[in-house]
């Protein structure tokens, strides 16, 4: 049997010349180049990253050379296949195999397939890739856009087909995506591709529609058969210009539905395609796949996604990437990333158009984790010039290549043509005709219609209202608490139905992560090497650090200036929950049963680089501490409150299981010593897929002015508890109040125990109990991930938290627990009995 793979991801150089230097691979063997080892796949940064050429602390304009790379290769043309794959060429590349050019690419998302069989020999094969400067042709004179946005620098961006990553100075680091970015392989002409499986059920049969391109020159003797367990059909077999086409349909009785895991289990199926080629059989294990149903309502100004006919409270965040210099980054560390997503509770990522389409693992991870995708395609902010014949014919191309990839994973759950297209049109003023264009409106839906039926499309975000960022119809991007810095008390007022972006803050990441934006010495807010970190608006006077400087003011009544410029740490203590606190306040509101609001995605999941970015979890992978706020805000089974002023705090029970919940609420009043000033437990059953709420006045069956509203006289409670507890008194999930915007009280005599019990070789159970109050209890263990942090914790309670190893290998258990008011930190002791 022929050998199906030949990798060709090894033996590669590159070099750097001047944009057009040099037109052919011939010219180059009489120059003294500086051939470096390179990469592939990967960028032209991340070999110079490797061969210490270039860090984030030497910015390069990559896009301003060529790049040449080169590498020989031997074959057994007997056996080996001549088919030359090249899966993805960052941006504009020539290609020569021994001397003849047999490609020149321009999109980056493309992939090509090329039968090389005439070029082939058996010794020393060279094949030369030139990608070749944007800048240079980015400088070439085009039609001018109808209208111009101020995302990236350069308009003419809109021509080519590159991510934006690298090219946007408000928020991504300069470093532009330059190299082969995809696998390089030789391929047999028995290995399927353009492999597209459908997937719906019907009841409770899953349906499969399958169809493949086999590029064989055979003309006879050929069998194919599709099975999924113990059910399989024989496939259609038609010849086409270019080999064969394999089709078919496979019922498959019984089917366990695939649901998002915060609903039930992500069941996946592995299909396997039998190839007999005059009685030579070969076995292809297909990409796995899972069978629902998904419908978007958008009736009454809603946009409620339903998974097997069930409404989902979407939540989730914002994808940026795994690592932003080889666009593709370490396998663990995605997984970890994408572990850490699904147990934060959440249930939907977005893959946005300024980022690019991921790789096939991320999505094989969503897969099996059971996290929903809304998959933008690579368009953001720019009117793109759809009616230019070649840029219709690239698109077109990357499109269907993009919708065949996707089209067999489960976690697929919605398509969105573009991001803020809409909104730009809008806010420039132009008329409603001018935000869209046929791309969107008629070239995408119809190809998702073809080869992706039964998902969701939405032309853009935001979009369908009176203008498209407004935010109490349909879907928006939601800054209003965020940028626009207005209070939480106005959500109700703003009226999501749902937010594909929402609650960006400048979010500090853990004190290891940040200690490395000025090269391990302490970091200093003002500095430029921070401050380019910091996410901003362009061209705004302002960035969203000082946003978080506002919610830091509000929310403990404190002014800023000093506490920054002399107690730094002081200062990130605070800022550092700051927007975990105020993100809790409004998912609160939004999964409360006064929202009508259906799902909200944060901006963003992971940071680029080292810095206060926009993510929930740094660029090393480590949890900030608004994670673990949303953490607890986004549990299938959770308790929370929301302040209804004068009438007290509205108590909110979310059950998204599929069992009833049986157990009670225990809400409790405490004055700055921790005294109780009141308490009271209820009883109470919730059943399986509902939201229960009741309110405090009512459980409390008094008048103690919760919310200090009426003010007659000094507050007497400064906290504000509301447990759920199941039968047994367990502690299942708890929130918090403070009535007062102050920073709370920290008594001198305050004990806090921290023992930590082995569990396994890589799992600690750190016990708690204070004797007052603590606000933001905060769990260093260097090398340790902690199962919940930055929590409040009640007076006389024990606490119970697990803690992992993150990497094997031995690291000892050493740490320590702050909180906001504890006078000091505990060192954790280790029991060893």
């Amino acid at each position: 049997m022929r050998p199906i793979h030949k990798s060709l991801n090894t033996g590669w150089t590159f070099a750097e010349t001047e944009p057009n230097q040099y037109t052919h691979p011939a010219e180059l063997h009489a120059q003294q180049l500086n051939w470096t080892a390179a990469i592939v796949p990967g960028t032209v940064a991340q070999a110079c990253q490797k061969a210490k050429q270039w860090s984030f602390n030497t910015p390069f304009d990559f896009d301003s050379k060529d790049w040449w790379y080169q590498t020989t290769f031997n074959v057994d043309t007997e056996t080996t296949s001549p088919l030359l794959n090249l899966q993805g060429l960052a941006t504009l590349c020539d290609v020569w195999l021994n001397g003849q050019q047999i490609l020149s690419s321009n999109n980056m998302f493309t992939g090509y397939q090329i039968d090389v069989s005439e070029f082939l020999v058996e010794q020393s094969n060279q094949l030369f890739l030139c990608f070749r400067s944007l800048n240079e042709q980015l400088a070439q004179r085009k039609p001018r856009p109808r209208w111009k946005t101020r995302l990236v620098s350069q308009q003419q961006l809109r021509w080519y087909r590159t991510t934006l990553l690298g090219r946007i100075p408000g928020w991504t680091p300069p470093v532009a995506a330059v190299g082969p970015w995809q696998p390089i392989f030789l391929a047999n002409k028995t290995q399927p591709c353009d492999i597209n499986l459908q997937t719906r059920i019907d009841n409770d049969t899953g349906i499969v529609n399958f169809h493949c391109h086999l590029p064989i020159d055979q003309k006879t003797g050929i069998k194919a058969q599709l099975q999924i367990d113990n059910h399989s059909t024989a496939l259609d077999i038609e010849k086409t210009p270019h080999g064969y086409r394999l089709s078919g349909q496979l019922s498959v009785t019984n089917a366990i539905r695939w649901w998002p895991h915060t609903h039930g289990q992500a069941k996946l199926y592995t299909p396997t395609l039998s190839v007999s080629i005059q009685g030579d059989t070969q076995q292809h294990t297909l990409p796995a796949i899972g069978f629902k149903s998904i419908q978007l309502e958008q009736s009454d100004n809603r946009f409620q996604l339903f998974v097997n006919h069930q409404a989902v409270f979407c939540r989730g965040a914002c994808w940026t990437i795994n690592d932003i210099v080889s666009l593709q980054g370490d396998n663990n560390t995605l997984e970890q990333t994408l572990t850490l997503m699904r147990d934060a509770g959440a249930n939907m990522i977005r893959i946005g158009g300024t980022m690019i389409y991921e790789q096939d693992l991320f999505y094989q991870l969503c897969d099996k984790l059971g996290i929903i995708v809304w998959q933008d395609f690579m368009f953001a902010n720019m009117d793109y010039p759809i009616d230019d014949s070649a840029f219709h014919r690239t698109v077109k191309t990357e499109l269907q290549q993009t919708l065949t990839r996707l089209s067999s994973h489960p976690c697929i759950g919605l398509y969105c043509g573009n991001s803020e297209i809409e909104q730009q049109g809008a806010m420039l003023g132009l008329a409603k005709s001018e935000w869209q264009n046929s791309l969107f409106t008629q070239l995408i839906p119809e190809l998702c219609d073809t080869l992706h039926p039964g998902i969701p499309y939405i032309s853009s975000t935001p979009t369908g209202n009176i203008l498209p960022f407004h935010s109490n119809k349909n879907v928006t991007h939601y800054y209003g608490v965020g940028a626009y810095l207005r209070p939480v008390a106005e959500l109700r007022q703003h009226d999501v139905k749902f937010t594909s972006e929402c609650l960006g803050f400048s979010n500090l990441p853990v004190s290891k992560t940040r200690n490395q934006v000025l090269n391990g010495q302490l970091p200093v807010t003002h500095h430029p090497k921070w401050k380019e970190r910091v996410p901003r608006d362009t061209a705004a006077g302002w960035d969203f650090e000082d946003v978080r400087d506002h919610y830091t003011q509000s929310l403990f009544n404190i002014e800023l200036t000093q506490m920054r410029c002399f107690d730094t740490e002081r200062y990130f203590m605070l800022s550092e929950i700051t927007s975990g606190e105020i993100m809790s306040q409004v998912y609160s509101e939004w999964r409360s049963s006064h929202s009508q609001c259906s799902g909200a995605l944060v901006w963003f999941l992971k940071d680029f680089w080292p810095g206060a970015g926009w993510g929930i979890i740094d660029s090393n992978g480590l949890p900030k501490a608004c994670y673990y706020y949303l953490k607890r805000s986004w549990q299938p089974l959770n308790i929370h409150m929301t302040n209804e002023s004068l009438n007290g705090y509205d108590i909110h029970i979310n059950n998204e299981t599929k069992k009833d919940f049986n157990g009670s609420i225990e809400f409790t009043l405490l004055n700055k010593n921790s005294t109780v000033i009141a308490t009271t437990s209820r009883h109470v059953t919730i059943p399986a897929e509902t939201t229960h709420s009741c309110n405090s006045d009512e459980l409390l069956a008094g008048f103690f002015d919760v919310t200090y509203s009426y003010r007659f006289g000094p507050v007497k409670h400064s906290i504000v508890s509301a447990q759920l507890k199941n039968q047994q008194g367990e502690h299942i999930s708890d929130c918090f109040a403070f009535p007062n915007a102050e920073i709370p009280y920290s008594n001198p005599d305050t004990r806090l125990t921290a023992i930590a019990k082995q569990i396994d070789e890589n799992t600690f159970s750190l016990q708690l109990s204070s004797t007052h109050f603590l606000y933001a209890v905060n769990i260093e263990v260097d090398g340790y991930s902690t199962s919940n942090n930055f929590f409040h914790l009640l007076p006389d309670t024990t606490r119970f938290i697990t803690m992992k190893k993150i990497h094997s290998g031995h690291k000892r258990y050493k740490g320590y627990v702050s909180a906001i008011n504890l006078p000091e930190d505990t060192k954790i002791k280790v029991s060893h009995t």
